[in-house]
């Protein structure tokens, strides 16, 4: 299993229940497949659970939590059966796995693949993707739009763009996260994972803050990428930060500088995982942080 798989079996899932509009259904989706959906009482740290009785399988979410949070938590149980992969946190959905990279299962991060594929549906978020500028005020207007959060709706636009994007989120001032549009993958730009945060990045400005609000810095290139070509194009950033799970997200736009031949060959380590959804375009997010 991977993620390419789990982003297929999603749009397929979405194909089969004749989804075309958004916000997506989500609780007629569970319906759709004999899942039966409440809101109780759960303890602050519980998202959700799942378990079956007289026959019937139920999802429990935390009616504390957040509707964009519930939302994502009952996709992210749904997911456990289409995918077909055990639960990796045991019957209950701890409040803070969700939102994070560190420390989880790969089980457990796929299921939120599949979730944030669900809830910003493919065919709707790319030609919205072509019209939009790549700004943290559009990502929150198409975040309302959608009902999901902004850092999952931001991955799916920067996938989606034909323009020179990436989003990157990191945590505690380290990048684990990063999904460049098919034209900055073409240009060879491609952004590490694991590698720090640049110290002249409005994300390591807002991280050493330790504030929330917007952040802003112009740079080159050649700060988050190290490919040789990463040097024709400047970048302009936007960024935010989230406290509580130290994570920093960043929209990049890169701007080329000058129009020249890309190099055949570039000082780059891509991550293994870069190209897995390049056949089907596509690559979701993650819920957003309960606040």
């Amino acid at each position: 299993m991977d993620e390419s798989i789990a982003v297929a079996r999603a749009r397929k899932l979405l194909r089969d229940v004749g989804v075309t509009t958004v916000p997506v259904d989500v609780e007629a989706l569970a319906l759709s497949l004999g899942f039966h959906v409440s809101r109780q009482e759960l303890p602050d740290d519980e998202a959700g659970c799942t378990l079956k009785r007289r026959s019937k399988i139920h999802i429990w979410v935390n009616q504390n939590d957040s509707p964009l949070r519930q939302r994502f938590t009952i996709l992210h149980e749904i997911a456990h059966h289409v995918l077909e992969l055990p639960s990796r946190h045991g019957e209950k959905v701890p409040a803070d796995e969700l939102e994070r990279f560190s420390g989880r299962h790969p089980e457990e991060i796929l299921c939120d693949i599949f979730a944030a594929e669900c809830l910003v549906p493919w065919e709707v978020i790319q030609p919205l993707a072509e019209e939009k500028e790549f700004t943290l005020e559009n990502l929150a207007e198409l975040a309302e739009q959608f009902q999901a959060s902004r850092s999952c709706v931001a991955s799916r636009f920067a996938q989606a763009s034909g323009a020179h994007l990436a989003f990157v989120v990191a945590e505690e001032g380290i990048v684990k996260y990063s999904i460049a549009s098919k034209a900055l993958k073409e240009a060879r730009l491609w952004i590490t994972r694991g590698i720090p945060l640049p110290k002249s990045s409005a994300a390591a400005k807002a991280f050493k803050s330790g504030f929330s609000g917007l952040h802003e810095a112009d740079s080159e290139a050649q700060d988050w990428s190290n490919s040789d070509d990463a040097r024709r194009f400047a970048c302009y950033e936007q960024a935010t930060y989230h406290a509580p799970t130290k994570q920093t997200h960043s929209i990049l736009i890169f701007e080329e500088l000058e129009q020249r031949p890309i190099s055949s060959s570039y000082r780059c380590v891509q991550d293994d995982r870069d190209d897995l959804l390049e056949e089907i375009d596509g690559y979701p997010g993650w819920s957003k942080p309960r606040y």
